[in-house]
């Protein structure tokens, strides 16, 4: 099984299929198990647990061993990644097995086997309670103007240039002040920002029926390579596998 789900900020996978190399990226990333507790190398360490949360550019390596597992990619410039990120406190890793957590896993395994016709709503209902469960607020950040702008733009993924040449004209700023801006308020380069919407919007195209190669060409990769080995960063899977025997469900309209 390996169904993705587009989310406004973040990527959930439900997958028995990820054999990941150990790689790093500016997402924080949430692993849930479905019953027993996961496995995975975090800075080189074995850990274990049934909900584990590793901080952003923090070296790690996972295998689902053939088992379902939900993981959650978190977009870098969210309001959710900035709460997570404070209650990690600096840590590569935190593990919530906390009472309540039998209940995150039975919506899990809900959503693997519903009817396609209410898979939507399970999705819905299991990301509420996974926030209740971490007590993350939904509201959105606030941002200075010309952020929250670029922001509003590549959200829409509607753009067919990725550069911050681009947007930086676009805001009336130099590329390095918008760079030092973009780091300073949402805490990545603005450069990996970008790879990011630009896996998103390749993989809508791959939604649409498109090809890796045209995919990767309309999201403005150098090359399907390119867009490769960014899949494989930040998703512990190569694109080939994400498309083969995949479902793909946007979650939101923009």
């Amino acid at each position: 099984m390996n169904r993705i789900y587009w989310d406004r900020d973040k990527i959930s996978i439900l997958t028995d299929q990820i054999e990941s190399i150990e790689h790093k990226h500016y997402a924080i990333q949430l692993f849930l198990s479905i019953d027993k507790p996961l496995n995975l190398y975090v800075s080189g360490k074995l850990i274990a647990g049934k909900c584990v949360i590793v901080n952003h550019n923090v070296n790690h390596v996972f295998s689902t061993g053939n088992k379902l597992h939900l993981s959650i990619i978190i977009e870098p410039a969210s309001n959710i990644a900035k709460q997570l990120e404070m209650k990690m406190n600096g840590n590569d890793f935190r593990i919530l097995d906390d009472f309540g957590i039998e209940k995150i896993q039975n919506i899990v395994f809900e959503l693997a086997y519903c009817q396609k016709d209410n898979e939507l709503n399970y999705y819905q209902y299991l990301i509420d309670t996974l926030y209740e469960y971490i007590n993350l607020d939904g509201k959105i950040k606030v941002y200075d103007n010309r952020i929250r702008e670029v922001l509003n733009y590549t959200e829409k993924c509607t753009c067919t240039v990725h550069t911050i040449s681009f947007l930086a004209d676009m805001v009336s700023l130099s590329r390095s002040r918008l760079s030092h801006l973009f780091r300073e308020q949402v805490g990545i380069p603005l450069k990996s920002y970008i790879q990011f919407h630009q896996m998103q919007k390749a993989f809508f195209a791959l939604l649409s029926g498109k090809t890796i190669t045209e995919a990767a060409m309309l999201a403005n990769f150098d090359s399907p390579s390119h867009f490769a080995a960014v899949t494989k960063r930040m998703m512990g899977m190569p694109a080939s596998l994400s498309s083969k025997n995949s479902v793909f469900l946007k979650v939101y309209d923009v």
